[in-house]
């Protein structure tokens, strides 16, 4: 990492971080690390897309977080590569578009489930209270005791990709029980937002993602765009 700018070291850093605790299956504050990155106005498109990509995984605006990770991969093949990286990147593109077709089934069948308890009678503030009793159970598990979270990484060199520094499923030795297992929402009615839950568990181990690498954070990027709720 000595050839990277401070800027970019701090992006690398914290980009290793967010991967590394969703891969310590802190998920909540993992989410946490990625949107507040992807709130930086010079982070790199790499570093964006990793970010959409793990968002992707979370309880909000999923479907959008992945069609845009799979934006920023997409266009990111246009640019000059060399044959290792263009194969990395052609994996991550289909890792991305993987997701997203996963994500679409998910909010699908969240939609038809809310449809199915709004018919059977059920109040929104029925439905918000089984979301919370949901949540809380969440975090009741999520304090039992955890692992110790992931190192940091490897240093990489700034006009790479994907170079030597992968957290990938094999490199990091993860396994199939450590999965992410995500709390889906997105069911709007007026002005009540109202969620329920649905778990799908991704395999990290199986999806062999590469999320580490390095472009020039420090050129022009796309903008990023802020999301709403899903309707």
């Amino acid at each position: 990492m000595s050839d990277l700018t401070p800027l970019a070291v701090t992006f690398e850093l914290r980009f290793k971080r967010a991967w590394s605790l969703c891969y310590s299956d802190k998920r909540e504050q993992a989410e946490t690390e990625a949107a507040e990155l992807l709130l930086e106005p010079r982070l790199g498109p790499f570093h964006q897309a990793g970010m959409h990509l793990l968002l992707a995984m979370s309880p909000n605006d999923y479907v959008d977080h992945a069609l845009e990770a799979v934006r920023l991969y997409t266009a990111m093949e246009t640019q000059e590569l060399t044959d290792p990286e263009k194969g990395q990147l052609s994996k991550l593109v289909q890792d991305a578009n993987n997701i997203l077709n996963l994500a679409r089934q998910d909010k699908t069948r969240i939609d038809r489930e809310v449809q199915k308890m709004m018919a059977s009678g059920l109040t929104l503030d029925e439905l918000h209270d089984a979301q919370i009793d949901e949540m809380h159970k969440r975090l009741d598990a999520e304090e039992a005791p955890e692992g110790s979270p992931g190192g940091e990484g490897e240093d990489q060199d700034d006009a790479s990709l994907i170079k030597d520094s992968q957290m990938t499923g094999t490199d990091s030795q993860r396994t199939d029980s450590q999965r992410t297992d995500s709390q889906r929402t997105g069911y709007q009615s007026g002005d009540s937002q109202t969620t329920v839950t649905y778990s799908r568990d991704v395999s990290v181990a199986e999806s062999k993602l590469a999320v580490t690498g390095d472009l020039d954070d420090d050129e022009p990027l796309p903008d990023i765009v802020r999301y709403t709720k899903d309707v």
